[in-house]
């Protein structure tokens, strides 16, 4: 889930409870203030209310639950651990749930080690575990130094949440619902998924995304043959379920200090910036540009991520002296969820790699958005916004002097039907002096805008057709898929900061026949072959991700799985059918892999037990599910 300035990060709240620490009344005073009338009196009416909270919940059909495990992470979280990374600073959090056994709810292991999102280190949770696995000669999942900066950190129990019993009893279920129900294969046991299929549907997960497929029997075909329709998240939705990639007001000293390029930069990266005009402030959290005249000046995103080799390179070089044989290269933007990188203690086996390929990223992600605060100067020029997929511009121009947004695919813009149309326009805000949280996301196949968190309306639909763009593009001159995000101006004073790009969740082809959880039909990644050590999976990973003239061929051919939600025949009890995938699509037990003899891959309407309504614990994470 995006991360927003509102919100307080876990690293800012210990911040803030230290400081009142500083200043609460002594252990004396304490007791007299609990002795008082008032404070008695407050504590009986605290515990009133939830006795009778208890009550409506129950009389009005609402139940309280325990999300067990991280299938549904970011959105929500099962055991986890909360980590402050100790290089960028960054507050993320790891699945614990691996600590626990399932079945019998007992704790059976200790994780003791995750990798921070932003900057990629491996950072050490238990020192006194970690000192013992190196003792053993287990080489990962530490860094070297890694245990001298641990940052401890305890499990914590899963998100509390409510659910509404009755919500469906006046309205069907809709797409995209989070909802709980029995699990088929065993009505006994309650799982939690977000509902992506309806009775009636004949849908199709290809390249990360679910599709609805306009043809009879889509499965004789090939994938990339099928006549489809991708079926798009409504814009709360693309809000809430994006994932966090990078957020630029983090930064790991250390890494740069040792020769690491910053993923923001002018653009082309080999240009002055007196020639482009972007000026980075010394922390390379903010950048300005004076408003030169000409063509658009661009500011772009690379995604130049450290291995665990990099890291290995940087605190050698720090210890030693000498320089860091770094090998920085972009990459694409890929499927990694952090919140997989737990590492148990004790281990499964030894050299085990750190992580299942296929949670730290493998698969190529297109659907980006960009989040970021700007100060505009000034009541003249054009401020851009720039996403890339599959080498396609996808373009939001605001006119600075009117507020007038204009949205472009190259140039120009399509309507559903492949036509070529008007592009669409908005009024906007963003006009002459002032500072401005935008939100520009291209998902699904639509491009949507946000002006300090409202959702802007065009004059025309911003949904787009199929644009046969679903191979990664890119040159030198360009960039393409390797510099997927921008920021230009063409004559306007801005100053820009608190970067942030997410990614769409990317729904994994898999099946219960295949050997690990990948859509290559061909390549290092492909199900069929086997990586055995952690050194062949990073290597493979990489390869996938940096090397372009392989593009065409791995990403032309992608596994699909098709699922028919038809009704029963009518000689039978009418029972509807819905589909459920998890959120986090590497880790989640889903309709994708309950196809099998036994299991069916869908959930029947009498399964079905309500409708996720909010998060209530813990107190830092209350909110609306969504």
């Amino acid at each position: 889930m995006i991360k927003r300035r509102s919100q307080r990060t876990e690293k800012h709240r210990k911040a803030d409870q230290s400081a009142k620490q500083s200043a609460e009344p002594t252990q004396h005073g304490i007791v007299l203030h609990f002795l008082t009338s008032k404070s008695v009196r407050e504590t009986v009416e605290s515990v009133v209310i939830a006795f009778a909270l208890a009550f409506l919940f129950r009389t009005f059909e609402a139940e309280a639950f325990v999300i067990p495990t991280g299938s549904m992470a970011p959105t929500l979280q099962g055991r986890h651990q909360d980590v402050d990374c100790p290089m960028c600073g960054n507050a993320y959090r790891i699945s614990a749930s691996q600590e626990v056994d399932q079945t019998t709810e007992r704790k059976r292991a200790d994780v003791v080690a995750g990798e921070c999102p932003n900057c990629r280190y491996w950072a050490c949770t238990n020192r006194h575990l970690g000192e013992d696995l190196l003792k053993q000669g287990y080489a990962r999942p530490f860094n070297t130094g890694a245990l001298e900066v641990a940052t401890e950190s305890s499990s914590a129990n899963g998100d509390r949440i409510i659910v509404s019993k009755f919500a469906y009893e006046f309205q069907d279920p809709r797409r995209w619902d989070i909802f709980v129900f029995r699990f088929p294969g065993q009505a006994s046991r309650n799982y939690i998924k977000r509902l992506v299929g309806l009775p009636g549907d004949h849908l199709m997960i290809y390249h990360g995304d679910i599709f609805q497929t306009l043809e009879e029997e889509p499965s004789k075909k090939e994938p990339e043959n099928v006549r489809k329709r991708v079926e798009r998240k409504p814009p709360d939705k693309v809000r809430s379920m994006a994932q966090l990639v990078y957020d630029n007001q983090y930064h790991a000293r250390k890494l740069y200090q040792a020769g690491w390029p910053r993923r923001w930069t002018p653009w082309p990266r080999t240009t002055q910036p007196e020639a482009n005009g972007w000026q980075a402030d010394p922390t390379h959290k903010n950048f300005e540009i004076a408003g030169n005249g000409g063509d658009t000046a661009w500011l772009r995103y690379q995604h130049i991520v450290p291995s665990f080799s990099d890291w290995d390179e940087v605190a050698k070089a720090e210890a030693s002296g000498e320089a860091a044989r770094l090998s920085p290269v972009p990459q694409l933007i890929s499927d990694a969820y952090a919140y997989n990188s737990g590492y148990v203690y004790p281990p499964l086996y030894r050299e085990r790699s750190y992580v299942d390929a296929a949670a730290m990223g493998m698969h190529w992600v297109g659907d980006l958005m960009l989040e970021c605060e700007v100060e505009i100067e000034g009541e003249e020029g054009a401020l851009a916004l720039d996403l890339v997929e599959g080498g396609k511009h996808f373009r939001c121009t605001f006119d600075l002097t009117t507020g007038v947004a204009a949205l472009d695919i190259d140039g120009t813009f399509y309507d559903e039907q492949g036509n070529v149309s008007e592009r669409p326009v908005a009024s906007t805000p963003v006009k002459g002096p002032g500072t401005y949280r935008l939100v520009f996301a291209n998902f699904d196949d639509q491009l949507l805008l946000w002006v300090d968190e409202s959702l802007m309306t065009f004059d025309l639909p911003t949904s787009y057709p199929s644009l046969g763009n679903d191979i990664p593009k890119s040159d030198a001159e360009d960039g393409g898929d390797l510099a997927p995000v921008g920021i230009g101006s063409r004559g306007a004073h801005i100053r820009v900061g608190d970067l942030q790009i997410s990614r769409d969740v990317y729904y994994i082809a898999t099946s219960p026949q295949m050997r690990r959880s990948s859509d290559y039909r061909d390549g290092p990644l492909a199900p069929g072959n086997p990586l055995l050590s952690p050194n062949e999976i990073d290597a493979a990973m990489k390869k996938v991700l940096t090397d372009k003239a392989m593009w065409p061929e791995w990403f032309a051919e992608m596994n699909a799985l098709y699922f028919s939600l038809q009704k029963y025949p009518p000689s039978e009890q009418e029972r509807d059918q819905f589909m459920a995938l998890g959120d986090n699509s590497p880790q989640s037990k889903d309709s994708r892999l309950w196809a099998t003899d036994k299991t069916a891959f869908y959930v029947e309407r009498e399964l079905l037990i309500g409708k996720a309504l909010v998060i209530y614990w813990p107190l830092t994470h209350i909110h609306l599910v969504r």
